[in-house]
């Protein structure tokens, strides 16, 4: 009986199998013959996906690598190759399912060299995942938006958790981080390219200084046709920066690897014309040196002094050489469009500040649901004929021009303090590892990291692109899931003590 019964359900499962294998033939086949890249994409990345699931820290890896260096090559290709990114989403998104599984059995070891301790951040993050998936199928517009504002919020999130919740060493985790510094480096030789050939393509500095040199935006994505995030790649490069000079700061690395990597990783930002860097470049610097300043402040003010001369020699060459203008103009005109109420950013109607107010205008108290949770995600995304429905209501506004105005329309107040929450509580437990961790490498890392969050806290009311674009998402996910990796790593050296988060910790 026991022989037949398995007999039985081996034939059921050969079936099964058969079946199945026969309809995704049939399915990837119609696809193959309709050339649409975008199918295509979807299709190989799902398929890649699923064997890579096999293999899930090779999946990392290459969602990584595949993920920062693609972009630019696919943008240059042009004819919509952009859109194969769509098979590194969905690899990434295939994440979730081993991560979900291991969470669900994060702690059942009872070796504690294998047990896992989830952060608080990273189950916020959770927490706004189901939060926004709930609110919106309880608001649903259409499956569409649905699927689609998913896709652009959460592709990374997978890797997040998979980072979180995978039995990862620390040699696997410092070769990812071999990896990332080398994209880092390979920004200048691509920024170099763009520099010198695609930027007189579109004219060249006197066609306007930033319209043209836009385009230099590293291996993040050179568009032609405008729009590239050089930005992100800024934003790249310095948290690159951030951890050379935390790790020289603490003995890891001496001064003359220090200058080399520096000006390797540096040089891009001078390359194109990226005026945030004026504000972030500062920005950057205190976090790193904000203890060493209050221990040291004769030996550390003048560094950070150094840095605002860095941050000046910047909008010198930005404004002066590269937009035909002076500092002062220069730094009005910034005020102009992103704090004047009558100027638009670009070609939208509404800035950094107006998109802010004009939400402001139409959310109250007489509808608190609106208010309180929003109107769903994707809703306010893009504009034209694939833009949210209530983007649609608001053409050429730009109401989704940052993260925060697009949170506010998408998930409301409440979706906005869960998101920022999750940023909030991973500074405090990255301080409370850096208290209590008893190694270098790990408190120079965590200063770093902290830095690197910095940066994230203020692109949410500077762009919308940690929202939808791979590339950003992807900075962010490996910050939260090495700050989750070093965690549990000091977890373990302490034994399993607690680590209570306080306020003397933020």
């Amino acid at each position: 009986m026991i022989n037949l019964a398995k007999t039985s359900q081996n034939t059921w499962f050969k079936l099964a199998f058969f079946t199945i294998a026969c309809l995704l033939a049939c399915v990837f086949g119609l696809i193959s013959i309709t050339g649409n890249p975008i199918l295509i994409g979807l299709a190989v990345g799902s398929l890649l996906g699923m064997c890579l699931l096999a293999i899930p820290k090779k999946t990392i890896s290459m969602v990584i690598a595949l993920g920062l260096v693609l972009p630019a090559l696919l943008d240059m290709a042009g004819h919509g190759l952009s859109r194969m990114l769509w098979a590194i989403s969905m690899m990434a998104l295939l994440l979730w399912l081993p991560s979900l599984l291991n969470l669900v059995n994060f702690n059942r070891s009872n070796d504690i060299h294998q047990r896992k301790y989830i952060p608080l951040f990273i189950w916020l993050s959770l927490a706004f995942v189901i939060f926004a998936v709930i609110n919106t199928i309880l608001q649903l517009h259409s499956m569409g938006q649905f699927f689609g504002g998913f896709k652009r919020y959460f592709q990374t999130f997978g890797l997040i958790l998979a980072l979180a919740t995978f039995a990862i060493s620390r040699k696997e985790f410092d070769q990812w981080l071999k990896l990332l510094l080398g994209i880092a480096l390979l920004q200048l030789p691509f920024a170099l390219f763009e520099r010198l050939v695609l930027v007189p393509m579109r004219g060249g500095i006197a066609l306007g200084g930033g319209q043209a040199t836009d385009i230099v935006a590293g291996t993040m994505g050179a568009n032609l046709d405008g729009g590239s995030p050089n930005s992100i790649m800024v934003t790249f490069v310095l948290i690159a920066f951030a951890f050379v000079f935390s790790r020289w700061k603490s003995g890891l690395i001496d001064t003359s690897r220090l200058f080399l990597l520096s000006f390797i990783l540096l040089l891009p930002l001078v390359l194109g014309e990226t005026k945030v860097v004026i504000i972030m470049l500062p920005m950057l610097g205190l976090v790193l040196i904000r203890k060493d300043m209050l221990q040291q402040p004769g030996k550390y003010i003048p560094v950070f002094g150094g840095i605002l001369l860095l941050s000046l020699a910047f909008a010198y060459l930005y404004f002066h050489f590269m937009l035909d203008s002076n500092i002062v103009d220069g730094l009005k005109g910034i005020l102009a469009y992103n704090v004047d109420e009558k100027i638009g950013y670009g070609t939208s109607l509404l800035n950094r500040s107006s998109v802010i107010t004009f939400w402001g205008q139409l959310h109250g108290w007489h509808d608190p649901i609106k208010l309180l949770f929003g109107s769903g995600i994707g809703s306010s995304y893009g504009d034209g004929y694939n833009a949210g429905h209530i983007a649609s209501m608001y053409p050429k506004y730009g109401i989704g021009l940052t993260a925060l105005s697009t949170l506010l329309w998408d998930l409301g107040v409440v979706g906005v303090i869960l998101y920022i929450s999750i940023f909030i509580a991973a500074w405090a437990q990255i301080s409370k590892t850096w208290r209590c961790s008893q190694s270098i490498k790990t408190k120079a890392d965590c200063i770093a990291l902290q830095a690197g969050i910095s940066l994230t806290l203020f692109f949410i009311i500077y762009s919308d692109s940690q929202l939808n674009l791979l590339v950003h998402q992807l900075i962010i996910a490996i910050m939260l899931g090495y700050a989750a990796f070093l965690y549990q790593e000091q977890r373990r050296e302490v034994n399993e003590q607690p680590l209570n988060i306080t306020l003397n910790d933020v």
